[in-house]
C-alpha cells in the first residue's frame, strides 16, 4: 500500500489501527512507509495500554514520542496508569477518547488493558527513553499517585525519579492555577480511604512544605450537594491540618462544620492545633453550638472553656480594649484596623490584603503605624474574594473611587476583580505589573493611565471593561497574557508597543468598538483570536517583525484566524512579510505599508 501522499492525519489513523491489529514486526513495517510522521503520541499510548513492550519497542526506534506537533507534549503516556475515578478528573485527560478505557475494539477485534506487571515495564523503557520520547518522569510520579498506580510509583522512586520544582511551587505556592485546580479536583474523586494514602505520598515529595489551602480543597472534601463530607473524618481533618498550609484556612467556618457534623473529635484537633485559644473564638463557638442545637459539641466547649480559661484575665483584658477604643484617634492603628486587613512583610512593609470599610470612595493609608503601605493583596477590594458576607459584597461593588498612595509598588492578581462601579483609580509610579484579573469585570472604569514603568499586563487583566474607551500602552510593555483585554466592548484604537514581543491568545477578542490598531515594529508573534469578533475593526498596521500567527484550529473545524469574523478588517503589512502571506493565505484584505 502507497502511503506517501496520505495526510498527516490520515498517517496518525493508520498507525493507531496498525499498533492495535498488527504484529511488532507488521508494525515496524508500515511505520516505515507512513514515514514522515508527525502524530504519533496516541499511538504510543494504545501500545503502552494495550499492546506491550515489543509494540512500544518498535514505535520508539522508529522515532514516535509523546509530543503533538501542533501545540505541546501530550498527556497519552498517562495510559499506562489505572484510570480510577481521580484521574479521569484530570484537566488533560479527554475522557470522551476511549483510549483511556480498560477495552478498546477495532474491526471487531475487542484489546484489553495490559496487566500492570507489564504496563510497569513499559514505564521502565519509557524512563531508560525519557528524552528520547519526551516523557516527564517527575509528572509521571504524581500522577500514578493520584491513580493508585502502586507498582509504578515504586519502580520510579526506586530509579530516584522526583518532582519538578515548578509542580511543588504549583502544589506549595500558587493556588489559582489549573495544575492547582486539576489537584483539587482529583483528590475529590479519590474516595476516604484512597485519599490519605494518595496525598500523603505526594506530601512525602514535598522537601518539607505545606500543601496549598484555597476553597478548592474545602468544596472537595465537604460538597453538600454530593453529600461527600470527608473533611470531618477525623483522620482526614487531621491530616488536612498537619499538611495543609493552615494560613489559608477559614477556621471558623471548619470548627462550624463540625459542630454541624456533631464531631467532637475534631473540636479536639482543633483545640491540638490551637484554633481555640482566642477567647473570642471560643466563645464564638460555644454560642453557635448552643444556636444549633449541637448538645455534645457545645457540652466539650464548656468543658474547654472551665478547663483553659483565665477568666480575670478575660476580663481585664475586654476592660483594657474598651479603653483603648475609647480614646482611639481615626488614625491609629486601632481605628486603620477596623477598615484594613494587612499582613506585615520580613522587610517591615504593609500589603492590604482586605478592606474591611463602609466608604465607597476610597483612599488607602500611606503607612499604618510606623510601617509603610507597598502592597495591595490578592483581592483585597474584590467582589469575588472568599468568606464575604452578602453586604460587603453588595459595598465592594459600589465602590466608585479608590486612591492608592505612591508608595505603592505592587498589585496583585484580582485585587479589584467585579468592583463594578468603580470609575476611577490611580496606578503610582512604582507599579511595574498589572496581575492576572486585577480589573476583570469593572464595568465602569472608563479610563487608566498606567505608568511607564509597567512592563506587563497579566490575564484578564483588564476583561469585561465594557466602559475602557481610553487607554495608552507604556512603551517598555513586554507581555501582553490571553484574554488581557477580552470583551472591552468601549475601546475604540490600540497602538501595541515595540517590546511586547507576544500579543496572547484572545488578547482583544471581543473589542467590537475596537477600529484601528497599530502593531509597532519588534512584535514578533499573535497567537489564537487576539483579535477576534472586532465586530468595528477596519485598519490594523503588522510589522515586518512580525514571524508567526497562529491559527485556532479545532477537530472538524474551519481554523479561525486571529481576525475571525472582523468582515471590515483591512491589514497593512510590509511587502513579502510574514503578515502580508498570512493575510493572502487565509483571504484576508491586505495592502501593503511601512513598518511602524
Amino acid at each position: 500500500m502507497c502511503y506517501e501522499n496520505s495526510s498527516q492525519e490520515n498517517k496518525k489513523a493508520m498507525l493507531e489501527q496498525a499498533v492495535l491489529t498488527r504484529t511488532p514486526e507488521e508494525l515496524s513495517a508500515i511505520l516505515r512507509q507512513l514515514a514522515p510522521i508527525e502524530h504519533t503520541a496516541r499511538a504510543l499510548g494504545l501500545a503502552c495500554r494495550f499492546r506491550g513492550l515489543e509494540s512500544v519497542r518498535v514505535l520508539v526506534e522508529g522515532g514516535a514520542d509523546f509530543v503533538n506537533r501542533d501545540f505541546t507534549v501530550t498527556y497519552y503516556w498517562l495510559m499506562v496508569l489505572e484510570m480510577n475515578s481521580a484521574l479521569r478528573r484530570a484537566y488533560y485527560i479527554d475522557r470522551t477518547d476511549g483510549c483511556f478505557t480498560n477495552t478498546v475494539t477495532v474491526k471487531d477485534r475487542q484489546f484489553n488493558v495490559l496487566p500492570m506487571e507489564q504496563r510497569a515495564a513499559i514505564v521502565g523503557y519509557l524512563y531508560e527513553n525519557r528524552e528520547k520520547v519526551c516523557l516527564d518522569a517527575g509528572e509521571l510520579l504524581y500522577y500514578a499517585m493520584m491513580s493508585g498506580s502502586k507498582r509504578i510509583v515504586r519502580l520510579l522512586k526506586e530509579a530516584g525519579v522526583k518532582f519538578t520544582q515548578q509542580r511543588i511551587a504549583e502544589l506549595t505556592e500558587n493556588g489559582r492555577s489549573y495544575e492547582w485546580q486539576e489537584f483539587c479536583r482529583m483528590a475529590g474523586g479519590l474516595g476516604d480511604e484512597a485519599y490519605l494514602e494518595a496525598i500523603g505520598g505526594i506530601v512525602a515529595e514535598l522537601g518539607g512544605s505545606r500543601l496549598h489551602y484555597t476553597e478548592s480543597v474545602y468544596w472537595e472534601n465537604c460538597n453538600r450537594y454530593r453529600e461527600q463530607f470527608w473533611l470531618y473524618n477525623p483522620d482526614i481533618f487531621r491530616f488536612i491540618l498537619a499538611h495543609f498550609n493552615q494560613k489559608k484556612m477559614n477556621k471558623a467556618r471548619l470548627m462550624k462544620g463540625a459542630i454541624d457534623r456533631g464531631s467532637v473529635a475534631c473540636l479536639e484537633i482543633c483545640e491540638e492545633n490551637g484554633w481555640l485559644s482566642a477567647p473570642r473564638k471560643r466563645d464564638e463557638m460555644i454560642q453557635y453550638a448552643s444556636q444549633s442545637g449541637a448538645v455534645e459539641c457545645n457540652a466539650w466547649l464548656m468543658e474547654f472553656k472551665n478547663r483553659t480559661a483565665d477568666f480575670a484575665a478575660e476580663r481585664e483584658k475586654a476592660e483594657k480594649k474598651m479603653m483603648r477604643e475609647l480614646n482611639a484617634s481615626p488614625d491609629s492603628v486601632t481605628e486603620l484596623k477596623k477598615i484594613w486587613g494587612y499582613e506585615k512583610r520580613e522587610d517591615d512593609t504593609i500589603a492590604i490584603t482586605r478592606y474591611k470599610g463602609v466608604q465607597t470612595e476610597v483612599t488607602v493609608p500611606q503607612k499604618i503605624g510606623n510601617c509603610v503601605v507597598t502592597e495591595i493583596g490578592d483581592r483585597a477590594f474584590s467582589a469575588a474574594a472568599p468568606r464575604l458576607k452578602k453586604e460587603q459584597v453588595l459595598l465592594r461593588r459600589s465602590i466608585t473611587r479608590i486612591t492608592l498612595p505612591e508608595t505603592i509598588c505592587a498589585i496583585a492578581e484580582g485585587a479589584f476583580y467585579d468592583c463594578r462601579s468603580l470609575e476611577q483609580i490611580n496606578i503610582p509610579a512604582g507599579v511595574t505589573a498589572i496581575s492576572a484579573r486585577t480589573f476583570w469585570n469593572c464595568k465602569c472604569l472608563r479610563a487608566i493611565e498606567l505608568p511607564e514603568g509597567v512592563t506587563s499586563i497579566g490575564e484578564c487583566a483588564f476583561a469585561c471593561c465594557s466602559s475602557l474607551s481610553t487607554l495608552r500602552l507604556p512603551g517598555d510593555i513586554t507581555v501582553i497574557e490571553s484574554e488581557a483585554f477580552y470583551s472591552c466592548q468601549s475601546l475604540t484604537s490600540v497602538t501595541i508597543p515595540a517590546k511586547a514581543a507576544v500579543i496572547s491568545r484572545c488578547a482583544f477578542y471581543g473589542c467590537s468598538a475596537l477600529e484601528t490598531a497599530v502593531i509597532q515594529e519588534g512584535v514578533s508573534e499573535i497567537r489564537q483570536l487576539a483579535f477576534a469578533e472586532c465586530s468595528s475593526l477596519r485598519s490594523i498596521v503588522l510589522p515586518g517583525s512580525i514571524q508567526r500567527i497562529k491559527n485556532n484550529t479545532r477537530k472538524g473545524h474551519t481554523p479561525e484566524t486571529v481576525f475571525e469574523r472582523d468582515v471590515n478588517v483591512t491589514v497593512t503589512a510590509v511587502p513579502d512579510s510574514y503578515a502580508e502571506k498570512y493575510c493572502k493565505r487565509n483571504n484576508i484584505p491586505v495592502i501593503n505599508g511601512c513598518a511602524v
